[in-house]
């Protein structure tokens, strides 16, 4: 079968790392032929997701022209007016006619916004037995930095326009469950299908019980480490604005706490300012971008992971990849009972895992305490236990069943 995903993202971009590649890489995998329309970065595009080096099983990427912004040291700069509207056109037109020339049996709009639901509605016409599938994995008009009334129409038109046209709808996270059966009046099916993790590469560690994974250091000889992973914006709702405060607060209970960053993002300059202005140079480190070749050793050095959102729409629409991190890995988690987070978690951990979602103090209580008391073998265990459904190995096997 031919499948094309149809995105509105470069192969750097998180979304792609994290859903769409590794959905594409088990599609292939089971013998079907896949695309993924991307967008070309302003630096280097990689023949293939940095999170899959290595693998040889691989789905085509086509580039359909540049994203609809420039990187700058201050994070990116968004186009805007005539310069937007000029290439997003572009972009979906060159689009719809790969979608025309590759006449694909099922095609995959990963997020109704305007540029690739405009390119999947030009294409149609011409594609009369194609399968059209809708993914959703954040709420758009909070997940995008919109300046204004326009973009907002533009985004929520485009939005019912690929959900009218959709078969079936995937979603991420419950919340945009209930979003789209209200959308569709429950006439659509809508499947809920997490954001996960490839199933993790076996470590010197072992293997436990048949499950492949890392385990945290035995209980007591955890280091005083903690890791953010991931993307270093704020407006995709990772309150990375809260690390500082939380570092400051954690240091005067464990004095020689340190914090690994890993990834980047639009706050990045922002947020080293931040830490710089607090006198935290010597106690952060900053990773840059991770892959699934060097997140294990992160992941064993860190005690706990640092999960900081607040109750916002767009965090209760959102996945999280740190969760999924924790659960692969058996590695304690600081974040909030906020969104997918309640059912990925044990219920038996929310109450240490759990702090009072944007409040900087409440985090950094809970994570003294798992500094000072780690989780013990039995805890870690059962993350990991937790950790099968979210695994793309099943996630991939569950999707493909719906899209056939």
């Amino acid at each position: 079968m031919k499948i094309v995903f149809v995105t509105t993202q470069s192969p750097l971009q998180s979304t792609l790392i994290g859903r769409v590649m590794p959905l594409a890489q088990e599609f292939q995998k089971m013998g079907n032929e896949v695309t993924v329309l991307v967008h070309e970065e302003n630096v280097a595009t990689p023949s293939r997701s940095p999170l899959y080096k290595g693998e040889k099983s691989q789905p085509k990427l086509k580039i359909i022209g540049p994203n609809p912004f420039e990187r700058t040291a201050g994070g990116k700069k968004r186009y805007s007016g005539l310069r937007l509207i000029w290439t997003m056109k572009m972009n979906a037109i060159r689009a719809a006619w790969q979608l025309i020339k590759e006449k694909p049996d099922t095609v995959i709009i990963v997020k109704p916004l305007p540029e690739n639901t405009l390119a999947v509605f030009l294409a149609k016409p011409f594609l009369k037995k194609t399968k059209i599938i809708l993914d959703v994995d954040d709420f758009e008009l909070e997940a995008n930095q919109l300046t204004s009334l326009l973009q907002r129409a533009a985004i929520h038109a485009s939005e019912r326009a690929a959900v009218k046209m959709a078969s079936h709808i995937i979603v991420a996270t419950p919340f945009l469950g209930d979003h789209m059966q209200l959308l569709t009046g429950s006439k659509i099916p809508v499947t809920l299908i997490p954001t996960g993790l490839p199933l993790i590469p076996l470590s010197l560690d072992g293997e436990r019980d048949g499950v492949r994974g890392i385990l945290v250091s035995p209980a007591g000889t955890a280091r005083h480490t903690m890791l953010f992973a991931g993307s270093v914006s704020i407006s995709s709702g990772h309150r990375v604005d809260m690390l500082p405060e939380i570092l400051v607060q954690v240091r005067k209970r464990v004095p020689d706490a340190t914090l690994i960053i890993a990834g980047t993002g639009d706050d990045e300059t922002a947020l080293r300012e931040q830490f710089a202005k607090l006198g935290l140079q010597d106690a952060t480190t900053w990773h840059g971008r991770f892959s699934l070749d060097n997140i294990g050793p992160l992941m064993q050095d860190s005690a706990v992971l640092i999960d900081p959102i607040d109750a916002s729409i767009a965090n209760r629409a959102k996945s999280s990849f740190r969760a999924a991190l924790a659960l692969a890995y058996g590695v304690p988690i600081v974040s909030s009972n906020i969104g997918i987070r309640t059912a990925m978690i044990p219920a038996t951990l929310h109450a240490r895992f759990f702090a009072k979602p944007g409040d900087a103090t409440a985090y950094a209580e809970k994570i003294i305490t798992l500094l000072q008391a780690p989780v013990s073998e039995k805890d870690s265990a059962l993350l990991q236990d937790a950790s099968t459904q979210y695994q793309y190995n099943y996630l991939a096997q569950v999707y493909y069943n719906c899209i056939v």
